[in-house]
């Protein structure tokens, strides 16, 4: 539709230069009007083409102290995702909506945590090197990737987010912690003065229940509240036996109104694990033609099972042990608390803070598979080529294993991390005239991981879905495995 002041200056003009002039002259005025009007629908269209991108829309990532920018305006590349969007894209983590910046890929089968995520024109051989991941403009936890530790698996995408930006490169690192690579900020809803809220309830072919909620609205004139959050169950797209994906989030956040500036509070605590989903048994020929293993389902087959899910490992460590449970697997527990206040001031002056603190564990427990399949007899050469096989049965049955089963060795790994954080970032601006603001400001960062690794703590298992443990003596009594369990840990 065209706009009504261009068709009425159209119009007169048209009319205007049928008094004025000849027959001629009339018809080239009117030429002249109409193409002033397609000039006004195509500045409308171009118009709407820019909102459908969402150019003029506020961004905030990657400017001084948070202050906003019109999409249209920046001078680096920047993705924005709305609420829909994200809801149309479904990503199964929030490892995979990163997918959808252009130049990042993010490797994510491992599950809801343990992602790799890579960007393009830097180096990278897993993890997440070169990805910060914001809410509110401030780190979750500000180092980019630890050792079994990359951001997307501290935070989960639920209807409490208004919108993801996404800057790659610019001048993010300038302005904050952030990556040269990208940096992904995630803006939470505020509560506004109509009271609204949403329901949803969702559910999956392998068993996820899910449910998500928000609500936000007014508490007086000037003072807003928006609540949140989701919680889910499942066996996992790899059926594990057992409820290995289970938890849920919760946010809140208060916002008060002034006559100069406003005044934003939020907490967030996150309690979600799922299983860490490790490689599988595949067969490949000369060609490279990728096949199923023998009685191990590519699509849906795992590892993990009730035959092996709970675990006693020996730390070397004044004869302690310690009991393990995969149905713990990779994921976060951690309590967030934060905030932002921005005032407006005569004579164009601008005041910004907003800070951040975080504190929780995010523990690994896994099934790491240490070599490819192969025959019982052939391990056990591997071990003692003269050896005679004494027995070797099932752990949970007792039932007997012969010399030509297919077996491998996992360790059943144990991480765990002890997170915290606080970051600060104040800013004092002032309009200096049209176009040019200068601004001065402050950022400040602390943070820690305390680790206690125990890795190693391989198991005989049957290579197949679900795996037993295989115990395993020799006939001279020499014992190979205990409980399935053929090594010990290396600790940290």
């Amino acid at each position: 539709m065209k706009p009504k002041s261009n068709d009425l200056t159209a119009t007169r003009m048209a009319v205007r230069g049928l008094f004025l002039s000849s027959a001629a002259g009339a018809a080239l005025l009117i030429g002249a009007s109409g193409a002033l009007a397609q000039d006004a629908v195509d500045q409308q269209t171009d118009r709407e083409k820019d909102n459908s991108l969402g150019l003029e829309e506020i961004v905030v990532t990657g400017r001084p102290g948070g202050a906003g920018l019109k999409k249209l305006d920046a001078s680096y590349a920047i993705t924005t995702m709305s609420n829909t969007a994200i809801d149309k894209f479904s990503p199964k983590s929030t490892a995979d909506l990163l997918k959808a910046i252009p130049g990042v890929w993010a490797e994510s089968s491992g599950g809801e945590a343990g992602a790799n995520i890579f960007v393009r024109g830097f180096p990278g051989a897993g993890d997440a090197e070169f990805v910060t991941l914001q809410i509110d403009g401030m780190p979750i936890f500000p180092p980019p990737t630890l050792s079994f530790l990359e951001n997307s698996g501290l935070f989960r995408i639920d209807e409490t987010v208004e919108r993801m930006e996404a800057l790659r490169g610019g001048p993010s690192p300038v302005f904050s912690n952030g990556q040269p690579g990208v940096t992904v900020n995630f803006i939470q809803k505020e509560g506004g003065p109509e009271t609204e809220g949403i329901v949803k309830l969702s559910g999956t072919s392998f068993g996820e229940k899910r449910i998500d909620l928000h609500m936000s609205g007014p508490i007086t004139d000037d003072l807003f509240y928006s609540v949140g959050g989701f919680y889910r169950t499942s066996n996992g797209i790899r059926d594990a036996e057992f409820n290995s994906e289970r938890g849920g989030q919760f946010s809140a956040n208060i916002t008060k109104l002034f006559d100069n500036g406003k005044i934003n509070l939020y907490t967030r605590f996150l309690d979600d694990r799922a299983a860490w989903l490790l490689p599988i048994p595949l067969l490949s020929d000369e060609n490279g033609n990728i096949e199923e293993f023998p009685g191990f389902d590519r699509g849906t087959g795992n590892l993990i099972g009730n035959a092996n899910r709970l675990g006693v490992i020996e730390t070397g460590i004044n004869g302690e042990t310690r009991r393990l449970d995969l149905a713990d697997g990779r994921g976060a527990e951690t309590f967030m608390i934060g905030g932002s206040s921005e005032f407006e001031f005569d004579g164009g002056w601008t005041i910004r803070e907003k800070f951040n603190y975080m504190s929780g564990d995010a523990d690994t427990i896994g099934l790491v598979p240490a070599d490819t399949p192969r025959t019982l007899g052939e391990f056990l050469a591997g071990i003692d080529p003269d050896a005679q096989v004494g027995s070797a049965t099932f752990v949970d049955s007792g039932d007997a294993v012969g010399l030509d089963q297919q077996v491998l060795t996992a360790g059943m790994w144990s991480v765990e991390k002890d997170l915290q954080s606080f970051t600060n970032d104040f800013s004092v601006a002032k309009d200096l005239f049209e176009g040019n603001t200068f601004t001065v400001g402050v950022y400040f960062s602390d943070y820690s991981s305390n680790d206690v690794w125990f890795l190693g703590n391989n198991q005989l298992l049957a290579a197949e879905e679900n795996a037993r443990r295989i115990n395993v003596s020799f006939a001279d009594g020499r014992q190979v495995t205990r409980d399935g369990f053929v090594g010990a840990p290396s600790s940290m």
